[in-house]
């Protein structure tokens, strides 16, 4: 085989591995990026989730839990996901009360551990909502919440991440594609 012709097979060999490798690249990026669709007749809604995320149905208000995947044996706790669907016919209220009295509830839950980040009116799941961020800090961790509320009728639909702080921002781009996906039907 002359020198010219070795060249050019070794040359092919080198672009044929190249290709598999960023098609197994292109593949391996994109299988974090797929979203499934969640939907609850009952309850009325629907959301988009990491398809690599385990889902958990929950009895009472908390609907349903979209968890993380665990990464290692060391990995503590797992980032998720809540929807909270509050039926609040028995004492209606606005946007407006329905927010103060959250906000409210969270700071007698969390007293001076609480830290608000961010509490004001949002647009969620297509309409007008409240959007509440903050850390609750504890003695040995401290958990980063960033929660996302509207109500439709009679029905208050809540939808929280909660993340460890040192994690919070490792997950947002997937879980703002999450609460941009919640629909109220």
């Amino acid at each position: 085989m002359s020198r010219r012709r070795r060249q050019n097979f070794f040359l092919s060999i080198i672009a044929g591995v190249g290709v598999v490798l960023i098609i197994g690249v292109v593949w391996w990026f994109s299988q974090g990026f797929r979203f499934s669709t969640y939907a609850d007749k009952n309850g009325g809604y629907s959301i988009k989730y990491p398809s690599d995320w385990a889902l958990e149905k929950q009895a009472g208000e908390t609907a349903v839990i979209f968890l993380s995947a665990q990464e290692s044996e060391l990995d503590i706790f797992k980032e998720n996901v809540s929807v909270v669907v509050q039926d609040i016919s028995g004492n209606p209220m606005d946007l407006k009360k329905y927010s103060e009295l959250a906000v409210k509830q969270m700071e007698l839950v969390f007293k001076e551990n609480l830290v608000i980040l961010e509490s004001a009116p949002a647009v969620f799941a297509q309409r007008q909502g409240y959007k509440f961020e903050f850390l609750g800090k504890g003695p040995e961790t401290e958990l980063h919440y960033l929660i996302y509320w509207a109500i439709s009728g009679v029905t208050a639909y809540q939808v929280t991440y909660t993340a460890l702080s040192s994690q919070f921002d490792r997950y947002l781009f997937k879980v703002k594609r999450m609460f941009g996906s919640f629909r109220i039907q």
